[in-house]
């Protein structure tokens, strides 16, 4: 299939911020801190580093846009990111009130464990993955009324196998309860409902959660990294945006004292390749502090996103949607 600079009707836009607005915007870095895909948080090491060298010239974010937009459009990774389940995030247990105690999170680190209750001797109920609201189709943002999956489902023991590893003996978390239920995760296809068994922990109100389903793998993606990246590039860390809208809403990172953030655009008919870039304002050899802010760019589009994938063009890596405020863990109806 052609790539995405040879198809017709492919357009390439500038979403510039005026330094003027960029000023006023707050830069306090409110909004979700979640992780942009599987390379983001490498480039946004880069521009804590840069600290506030702003490019002098605006670069050309065209060329590396089409090159990841054609390597994206029509392949086998596109497909298989549109398909299956893939988990972006690693399951982690995380208490709001954090852990009691340093013997409760060497505990949890070591996976060390004491089960206190009876498992439950049969098997769960039959229980699909959920794509609410229309997601489900491709980059969480389908049109079909609400996507589900239905994959084998691990019974407690094989959960609580998982759970707990160490050996007998040293610091160890008491687990008094578990049911089966649900949990809001992050996919390749958007937000989801997981089947998960719920774990309840001694001496906390959250329940540790297990998935019950096994996660396939994240399919490879087609397109390497930057391999060096200048002052000038931004990291873009999620997207916000319904499958009709006609606009994105994209969080982006930069320095301290430059003129803050721009991101450029590329439509195919499978892709939206953005690249975020720092709009130069300071003044050469300015010294700034390594602080990054955090930005809420919008984004135009020629026409509804639909079910397009949204990639970074930095990572060149896909971009996820933030997880909903949810609680996070429900019991399953």
């Amino acid at each position: 299939m052609a790539g995405a600079g040879a198809r017709a009707g492919t357009e390439a836009r500038t979403t510039d911020r005026a330094k003027g607005e960029a000023r006023d915007r707050a830069r306090a870095g409110s909004g979700p801190a979640v992780r942009a895909g599987v390379l983001a948080a490498g480039l946004t090491a880069v521009v804590l580093a840069a600290g506030c060298s702003a490019p002098q010239a605006t670069p050309d974010t065209r060329p590396r846009m089409k090159q990841v937009a054609a390597a994206w459009e029509g392949s086998a990774a596109l497909t298989q990111w549109r398909e299956g389940f893939h988990l972006l995030d690693r399951q982690e247990w995380k208490p709001p009130e954090g852990f009691h105690s340093e013997g409760d999170e060497e505990a949890y680190a070591a996976k060390s464990f004491v089960l206190r209750t009876e498992l439950p001797a049969t098997p769960p109920p039959a229980t699909a993955i959920r794509w609410p609201d229309g997601n489900g189709n491709g980059n969480g943002n389908g049109n079909d009324g609400g996507a589900t999956l239905t994959l084998p489902l691990q019974n407690a023991a094989q959960a609580y196998g998982e759970l707990d590893r160490a050996p007998d003996g040293g610091p160890a978390l008491a687990v008094t309860g578990v049911r089966f239920g649900e949990i809001a995760v992050r996919t390749s296809r958007g937000p989801a409902r997981v089947p998960a068994w719920l774990f309840t922990v001694e001496g906390y109100e959250t329940p540790l959660a297990r998935l019950a389903v096994t996660p396939q793998e994240l399919p490879k993606v087609p397109v390497e990294p930057l391999g060096t990246f200048d002052g000038g590039t931004a990291p873009l860390l999620v997207y916000m945006a319904s499958p009709a809208a006609t606009e994105l809403t994209v969080q982006a990172g930069h320095g301290s004292c430059d003129g803050g953030v721009a991101v450029d655009v590329l439509e195919g008919a499978d892709t939206v390749v953005l690249a975020g870039r720092i709009v130069a304002d300071a003044e050469p050899g300015t010294s700034c502090d390594a602080a990054m802010r955090l930005e809420m760019v919008p984004v135009a589009l020629a026409r509804p996103l639909g079910a397009r994938l949204v990639i970074d063009a930095a990572t060149g890596a896909p971009l996820a949607e933030p997880l909903p405020q949810v609680a996070p863990a429900t019991a399953a109806p």
